[in-house]
């Protein structure tokens, strides 16, 4: 992505005699196109077409337009240009002038898309938003955002309000930037490094992405495979970066095919496994294709073509309309309190949006990206900008806070009052294939050891469940999966077996209503009877068909009405569930309702101070699940020594 422009050939031939020698077209003064490289290098117009395809691929998919949910392999595409660009232009001789340039060429635009987005949602959005923006920009400003958003969620999560996303794949390109120093150096002191680091990067990927998809898809080192397959090809295929003499351009049509019909490919960059998951099999499909264009190019009858010029026009200016393109989306369909929404109401307004997008990008091109890679100032911008975005991102909550009352504040901190994702991500690294992790501080000599098992909604409880167990000197493991008992990859017997290899004596079922099927519950019942294990399910807490911050803050700023529930409406929701539940006759099964602790006449959304008890629709803040403290105290007390199965309350 950040590899921008097309390449021009240097060394023994002048332009026009390498341009005559490939039969491309040197006529144009390279000062005209993006890269702005040494003057006298050929330049080829098939590199240009690709980013022309992967930024449209990539534009379409953001735009969630149907029939293009698999644009994000565009980003693919850009990974292994540049791997081929940095062979092409890097020099052992020169590192600063090296990085320099590439600062020079890529930074400014860079700052200014994090600066800007980050002026914009101080006015247009409410602090809880704007505090997600802050992080981000953060993350982007010293270069890792890749890192920031794998900590946060998945790419293709839109629960969070993410208008600078896209500089993830930035963030991979300036990381593989930093090591071509030490790559250089070890490839070519020992020559078997690179197709060792290769097929280290791409296997470990592989098996990455069958644990952790997201993983796979952010981190550097498991899409360093990409970058080096177009380093083989700078290397190993071509002449100092132009086509060699002789070779079949024919062959790259087939390759062009498979890259215009990446919206034809069927992968889903949440699942698991090389096949259907990403990056997987389709992203190294996509990758040797694009590899093929770089190695032997386009005949010139289809780069001559209507189309192919239309896609080179979108290659030159396709690093401003990448920058540009997300954050304008974002912002112009924000909403209050409803994350990341990319889908327009209608055809007018997604014309619309193509059009500010087409008309920024322009700006960003001409204003921004060309002028100040070529100004003697420009070290001075890439202090500067960096500068202002962090004074912004500082000074932006203050401003913001001069807008809203201390009640609304409280609202607003919803957002924030929860724990970390699930294990949390330490916990992942150190051990990728674990079930489970323990969430109690080590205990030597525990009197109970559990293990809690739930989706989303045992993880908003995860917290106050631990540090009351923590007290009672009882350890407390949670299952990794977000869907254990719900998708079939983590069964009932697998989850008798997880508790058995820690030496569980009691496990404790969550769950948001209708969640997991009475039938699998029944199953481990009958499991955990049989092994003698405690079994408990703690029916759902209260849930709303409205987001309860959302309802807070239009209470307090326009007087709009709350939504009411009693007692008896939430258990009738879940009475045949309940009811289900309690004909399963065992000693060692119970359940326990929680309803009532968090409504008397009328179902609470707000302690005694103002705190949200929900940071959306249902799931409980950290502030809420201290409602359950007392309720956990008798439950895990409950299940050391159990007697006879008893449905209660307690």
């Amino acid at each position: 992505m950040l590899a921008r422009g097309a390449i021009y050939q240097r060394g023994v031939f002048s332009s026009a005699q390498q341009g005559s020698r490939n039969g491309l077209d040197c006529s144009r003064n390279p000062g005209d196109f993006s890269q702005g490289f040494e003057v006298g290098m050929v330049y080829r117009k098939d590199i240009q077409i690709l980013r022309g395809i992967s930024v449209f691929l990539i534009v379409l998919f953001h735009l969630e337009l149907g029939g293009v949910e698999s644009g994000f392999l565009g980003v693919d595409v850009f990974f292994v240009i540049s791997g081929f660009l940095m062979a092409i232009l890097y020099d052992s001789n020169k590192k600063l002038e090296f990085f320099m340039k590439r600062a020079k060429r890529l930074l400014p635009a860079y700052f200014t898309t994090i600066l800007l987005t980050t002026v914009v949602a101080i006015f247009l959005t409410l602090p809880n938003e704007f505090n997600q923006v802050v992080k981000q920009s953060m993350f982007a400003t010293v270069f890792v955002p890749n890192v920031g958003y794998w900590l946060q969620n998945s790419y293709f999560s839109k629960a969070e309000f993410n208008p600078l996303l896209h500089l993830w794949s930035l963030g991979v390109e300036i990381q593989f930037y930093l090591i071509i120093p030490f790559l250089f150096w070890a490839f070519h002191k020992h020559k078997i490094v690179l197709p060792l680091l290769l097929l280290l990067s791409l296997v470990s990927c592989v098996f990455v992405v069958g644990l952790s998809p997201k993983t796979s898809f952010f981190m550097m080192p498991l899409r360093l495979w990409e970058f080096l397959i177009g380093y083989c090809v700078a290397r190993y295929c071509v002449e100092d970066g132009a086509v060699a003499k002789g070779a079949k351009s024919w062959f790259g049509v087939p390759a062009l095919i498979i890259l215009i019909g990446i919206p034809t490919m069927n992968v889903d960059g949440q699942a698991f496994g090389f096949i259907n998951g990403h990056p997987g099999a389709y992203a190294l499909v996509v990758s040797l294709a694009t590899a093929i264009v770089l190695a032997v190019g386009i005949p010139k009858s289809v780069e001559d073509s209507p189309l192919a010029s239309l896609l080179e026009l979108a290659g030159t200016y396709s690093y401003s309309i990448y920058l540009v393109h997300f954050p304008v989306i974002v912002l112009f369909l924000y909403q209050p309190f409803s994350g990341t929404i990319l889908r327009t109401s209608s055809l007018i307004h997604t014309l619309g949006l193509v059009t500010i997008v087409l008309l920024l990008s322009v700006l960003m091109y001409r204003l921004v990206e060309t002028p100040l890679r070529r100004t003697r100032k420009a070290l001075q911008w890439l202090i500067a900008l960096p500068c202002i975005a962090f004074v912004l991102s500082i000074g932006g909550p203050l401003i913001q806070k001069l807008k809203f009352s201390e009640h609304e504040m409280l609202v607003f901190g919803a957002w924030e009052d929860r724990d970390t994702y699930r294990c949390g991500k330490l916990s992942r690294l150190f051990e990728p294939t674990a079930v489970s992790c323990e969430i109690t501080t080590r205990i030597e000599n525990p009197t109970q050891r559990i293990l809690l098992v739930g989706n989303s909604h045992a993880d908003s409880i995860k917290s106050t469940f631990a540090s009351v167990a923590q007290s009672l000197n009882v350890t407390v493991r949670f299952i990794v999966p977000n869907e254990p008992l719900m998708d079939g990859r983590l069964g009932s017997r697998q989850i008798v077996e997880e508790a058995k290899s820690h030496g569980a004596n009691a496990i404790f079922l969550h769950y948001s209503p209708n969640a997991v099927d009475i039938s699998v519950v029944g199953e481990l019942v009958e499991l955990t009877k049989n092994e003698g294990i405690f079994l408990a399910y703690i029916m759902p807490a209260p849930t709303w068909s409205a987001h309860i911050p959302e309802v807070l803050w239009k209470n307090i700023r326009f007087n709009e009405g709350l939504p009411r529930q009693s007692l008896e409406e939430h258990e009738n929701s879940n009475r045949k569930f309940y009811d289900e539940l309690s004909t399963m006759t065992s000693k060692n099964f119970r359940v326990y309702r929680v309803g009532h602790l968090f409504c008397e006449t009328l179902c609470l959304i707000i302690d005694g101070e103002g705190k949200p008890l929900y940071f959306d629709k249902n799931h409980l803040t950290l502030t809420g699940s201290e409602l359950l403290r007392k309720f956990f105290k008798d439950a895990i007390t409950d299940g050391d020594g159990f007697t006879d199965h008893i449905a209660k309350d307690l």
